[in-house]
């Protein structure tokens, strides 16, 4: 399956202020090719179960982070149709309020997230 064939699918899309329902298309192989694929979803919600959930009952197909669908996909409920395509990249922001030195408990802790959490979302 290419990208192109998404078109002639039922799409479910995850909405957010301000967002086209765009999915930016790259390959997983750190490739330079990117595809857009400009949405007409027959779904939009800002709720990654609810979507998960529709994509199980066989609504349409949905582009979701690997932490959100792994144990789905693992069991068979979901199936990756495009597996050499990621839809985007995330970013994680760790927020701290801003004082004359940050105790050393807190930037272990950052740390400790910047090392283990991209473990967390691979699928």
């Amino acid at each position: 399956m290419a990208p192109e064939d998404l078109q002639h699918h039922p799409l479910l899309f995850m909405m957010r202020a301000g967002v086209a329902p765009v999915w930016p298309l790259c390959q997983a192989s750190g490739g330079k090719e990117e595809v857009i694929m400009r949405l007409k979803p027959r779904l939009l919600s800002d709720d990654m179960t609810g979507l998960k959930q529709a994509a199980i009952t066989g609504l349409g197909v949905v582009a979701l982070p690997g932490y959100v669908c792994r144990q789905e996909v693992r069991s068979g409920a979901l199936r990756r149709v495009l597996p050499a395509w990621l839809a985007g990249d995330s970013t994680l922001t760790a927020l701290i309020p801003y004082r004359k030195g940050l105790l050393p408990s807190v930037r272990v802790f950052i740390d400790h997230l910047a090392a283990e959490f991209p473990k967390a979302v691979v699928l």
